[in-house]
């Protein structure tokens, strides 16, 4: 598996597609466990609820598996699901961990009005994968469904939009305890 980290890596940098991964289910198994596992670590880390730790997972199996597999088979195209599967896990998964000196650096300034100037160099990093992962996930869903970049791109800002209603809709923010 260490195999297709140089595979996802130049995937992330744009510079593949979907359809250079190996069709490898244990893969996408591999790697959408890794990012779910990830995701509860990084939840555990910072002292989330266990309904939110539930939540977030559950999302993104549901985000990754089945609405993968709805969009493939709206297009015909189910035949590519391992390789979208793969792509968006193992996207998902290192864009994570890209992510994670930054969240860990914002974690505590999430319920100040007003942070520190020092907060601003790992919010902008945080912003700028974010964007970046976005990114990405319209070139994977305009290789995988054969769309054009624009709607590719209102795709996965759709996608991203229906994740975090979900996460709200089933694991509420829990308001910050008065001081």
């Amino acid at each position: 598996m260490v195999a297709l980290l140089r595979p996802l890596f130049e995937l992330c940098l744009l510079r593949r597609g979907p359809q250079d991964l190996p069709y490898s289910p244990p893969a996408v198994a591999l790697f959408a466990f890794a990012l779910m596992a990830l995701q509860v670590a990084m939840g555990a880390a910072t002292e989330a609820p266990p309904g939110q730790l539930a939540a977030r997972v559950g999302v993104t199996a549901f985000m990754l598996f089945g609405v993968t597999q709805a969009l493939l088979n709206l297009r015909g195209l189910r035949n590519r699901a391992a390789q979208t599967l793969l792509a968006l896990a193992g996207s998902g998964l290192l864009f994570t961990l890209a992510m994670l000196p930054a969240a860990l650096a914002l974690r505590p300034y999430l319920d100040v009005e007003q942070p520190p100037a020092s907060a601003m160099l790992p919010g902008l990093a945080a912003l700028v994968l974010f964007v970046w992962k976005l990114r990405v996930e319209a070139s994977i869903w305009r290789q995988a469904l054969e769309i054009r970049r624009g709607q590719a791109l209102a795709l996965a800002i759709a996608l991203v939009l229906l994740e975090l209603m979900l996460l709200v809709w089933l694991a509420p923010p829990v308001p910050a305890a008065a001081a």
